[in-house]
């Protein structure tokens, strides 16, 4: 069984105790309060109930959540939701291959497929598919031209790389009982990765999401 996996591997600000020391140093930068102290003095000294009313506070002047970018690792995901996902062009991605590598030898089958009685109809379709795609393979059609047999539902793996801001943004169309489902835990997943760093995340959602 398929099982979607997102992993937050890296963010701006790695060298600092709390990342949202950064939003707060932005916020103070607009402010132009960097002539009373300097930038240290916020990223490891302000006190900790000041940052955290920053952070909660930055909904209302959100440009300096762009500058905590992180980097996400996603993997089980198929083809299908992938496509979707990169529609999100503030965003940078580098994606698994199939021009250069054999596609991937898993699937995702949507649980209303299952629930229609089509569970092993869809399976010997993507087994026939992944039987043509080897035998031309063999025959010399290089990866590229044979990857065209492939159904989407094949899974893939992938980096993602987006600000704060726009991963707000993409959690708000996301999250939505009307997105796709796959793309729903996805995201879901994404913004559990961050909140581990980010825990005000929740409120920032709850208000950026009702002006969207």
């Amino acid at each position: 069984m398929t099982i979607l996996r997102v992993k937050l591997v890296a963010w701006t600000g790695g060298h600092l105790e709390d990342l949202r020391r950064l939003i707060v140093l932005a916020v103070k930068t607009s402010a132009g309060k960097l002539g009373l102290k300097d930038a240290e003095y916020y990223l490891k000294e302000y006190k900790e109930e000041n940052v955290e009313k920053h952070v909660m506070e930055s909904f209302k002047y959100p440009s300096v959540l762009e500058h905590v970018v992180f980097t996400f690792l996603i993997e089980g995901i198929s083809r299908v939701a992938s496509h979707q996902l990169v529609r999100h062009r503030i965003a940078s991605y580098t994606q698994e291959s199939q021009r250069y590598s054999a596609v991937e030898r898993d699937y995702i089958i949507p649980a209303s497929v299952i629930k229609a009685g089509f569970e092993d109809e869809f399976k010997r379709l993507m087994m026939e598919a992944y039987k043509l795609y080897d035998e031309m393979i063999k025959a010399g059609v290089p990866y590229e031209d044979a990857r065209y047999v492939i159904p989407q539902a094949v899974t893939t793996r992938l980096l993602m790389t987006v600000n704060l801001r726009e991963l707000i943004h993409i959690a708000c169309l996301r999250l939505s009982p009307h997105a796709q489902w796959e793309l729903r835990e996805l995201v879901r997943l994404m913004i559990e990765e961050t909140k581990t760093l980010i825990p005000e995340l929740p409120y920032l959602l709850q208000n950026m999401c009702e002006e969207t």
